[in-house]
């Protein structure tokens, strides 16, 4: 490398910039992995949590189904009765996706 002049950048040579670029290239790389590794987590957590919240849900129908206990009102109740329904039903336009797929 070349000493750095008073009010001057310092001035790579052309290994110099080469080795640079190569060493941002492979901290991209790793960068880019471990960005897919975090999406991957993030879509693994999501998942947990639906299948906690649904298993939720299902509680709060059990327990509302006990005439001796009602936990919840009746709106909570029937809101979470739509939701279980709306998670467990497949839309029409992936129903057909899924069967035209099988033809």
């Amino acid at each position: 490398m070349q000493p750095v002049q008073h009010g001057q950048p310092q001035k790579l040579s052309y290994e110099e910039l080469n080795q640079a670029c190569a060493e941002m290239s492979q901290q991209i790389q790793q960068q880019n992995k471990y960005i897919q590794q975090l999406h991957k987590e993030i879509h693994e957590m999501r998942f947990i949590l639906q299948n906690k919240r649904m298993e939720y849900l299902f509680k709060v129908v059990e327990l509302q189904g006990r005439r001796d206990a009602l936990a919840f009102d009746n709106d909570f109740y029937f809101a979470c009765i739509k939701e279980i329904q709306e998670s467990l039903t497949i839309p029409e336009d992936e129903g057909k996706k899924v069967e035209s797929k099988e033809d």
